[in-house]
């Protein structure tokens, strides 16, 4: 059963009988303790209330003994504003990433959403800062050449 399956994956337990292959199990098995525990869980503020809260208490749950296995620590952000107005597709304002990349250039928007705020506060991603980011890097390039 699956059930079976996850105690063996998650948690240590007994290799199960199963038509699944062992292998298929045991990379599964590998994949999950690569990746486990987690370092940071980075999530938006609206969500410490239920998902980061009940992440916590799943964690404890499930590896009561397992201290090495609970999420080390949690960073909740805030929204990101465009232009000083909530993200919406339904109005229009709107980005994509690909989008802003394109318009802006990967380093423009490092520089951009590096400046719009990085607290528990709502980030307010600027075009002109982002603007005025592709001039800064471009000034900075041409006077080392």
């Amino acid at each position: 059963s699956s059930g079976i399956n996850a105690e063996y994956i998650l948690l240590a337990g007994p290799a199960p009988k199963t038509t699944i292959p062992m292998a298929s199990l045991d990379k599964m098995k590998r994949e999950f303790e690569y990746w486990y525990p987690l370092d940071l869980r980075v999530s938006g503020k609206d969500l410490v209330p239920n998902h980061l809260t009940y992440a916590v208490y799943n964690h404890v749950a499930m590896w009561p003994e397992s201290k090495d296995k609970w999420i080390q620590g949690i960073r909740a952000n805030g929204h990101l504003l465009l232009n000083s107005e909530k993200m919406s597709k339904s109005t229009g304002n709107f980005m994509t990433l690909t989008d802003a990349i394109d318009a802006f250039s990967a380093d423009g928007m490092r520089l951009a959403l590096a400046d719009s705020g990085d607290s528990v506060e709502d980030a307010n991603f600027v075009s002109g800062t982002a603007d005025a980011a592709i001039i800064r890097l471009y000034t900075l390039v041409e006077s080392r050449r």
